[in-house]
Parts: C-alpha cells; sequence; structure tokens
C-alpha cells in the first residue's frame, strides 16, 4: 500500500475529514497525541514528541532512554530543533497493511503515554551514583511497564 494510499483509508476508516498528506508528510491527532508520518522512499517514519529533557537528571534521563533503544520495535531520539525527546518508528511499506498500520499506531501512542508519563514522574538518583532506573520496569516490548 502506498502511503496516500494509507493516509487515506485511515481518513475514511475512522472519519476524520480534511486528512491529507503534504510534501510526504501527514499529522494524526490520536486520544490527543499527535503522531506524524513521514513518507521515504520504502518506509514510513512515525514520530510522537514525548518531552522536554527533566530539569534534574538529564544523563540518567538519558541513559534510560538509550537502554530502550536495545529492546524496543521503536527508537528514541532529541530533536535538534526543539530540544524536546521523541519516540519514533519505523514501518516498511512491504507488507503494510491497515490492520497492520492500526497495531503500529496504537502501540505508538501506548508508548508515548506511558513516557510521557515516565518522563513527568521522573525522580532522579544522583547524577554521580552508580545506581540506575531498575531494568525490570521494561517489558519485553523494551517500553515501561505501567
Amino acid at each position: 500500500m502506498e502511503f496516500n494510499e494509507l493516509v487515506a483509508d485511515f481518513a475514511a476508516r475512522y472519519n476524520v475529514e480534511g486528512l491529507a498528506a503534504e510534501n510526504s508528510t501527514v499529522s494524526l491527532d490520536i486520544d490527543g497525541i499527535v503522531v506524524t508520518l513521514v513518507c521515504g522512499d520504502s518506509e514510513l517514519l512515525a514520530s510522537v514528541e514525548i518531552g522536554e529533557p527533566p530539569s534534574e537528571g538529564k544523563a540518567v534521563f538519558a541513559d534510560t532512554l538509550l537502554e530502550a533503544n536495545l529492546e524496543s520495535e521503536a527508537f528514541f531520539a532529541k530533536s535538534h530543533e526543539t530540544g524536546r525527546y521523541l519516540i519514533l518508528r519505523r514501518l516498511a511499506f512491504a507488507g503494510l497493511d491497515p490492520a497492520t498500520f492500526d497495531t503500529a499506531l496504537e502501540a505508538l501512542v501506548n508508548a508515548a503515554e506511558t513516557w510521557r508519563k515516565f518522563l513527568t514522574d521522573f525522580r532522579p538518583f544522583a547524577e554521580d551514583s552508580n545506581e540506575k532506573v531498575d531494568p525490570h520496569l521494561f517489558s519485553s516490548n523494551g517500553f515501561l511497564q505501567v
């Protein structure tokens, strides 16, 4: 399925009026979380902002995100433009159908909600201590369990 077809199909199934890709990009508001989709040659990049770095414990939080990158289908980054953290997921167009697309979007939105809550509630250990976030907080998909 091509990008424009995927977007049109999504809009039709969920009765979203005026949803159209501009310059191979579209933003979807799903339960108050804005997912930005960018079309590439063979894949789709979905991204969601999860928030600004915490005021304290930035290094500890960044380490937590880097560790989560190893255990997840999605990955974390920090925007050089906004300074905010993002969660991103690549979806190959090969084999991407509406059901797979919906499942991937739902997982991304759920992960964004979880990480936003974690970021909001984040209370760091001392930056210079050897304490880290308990690795058992992560589920098998690499996202924090809540």
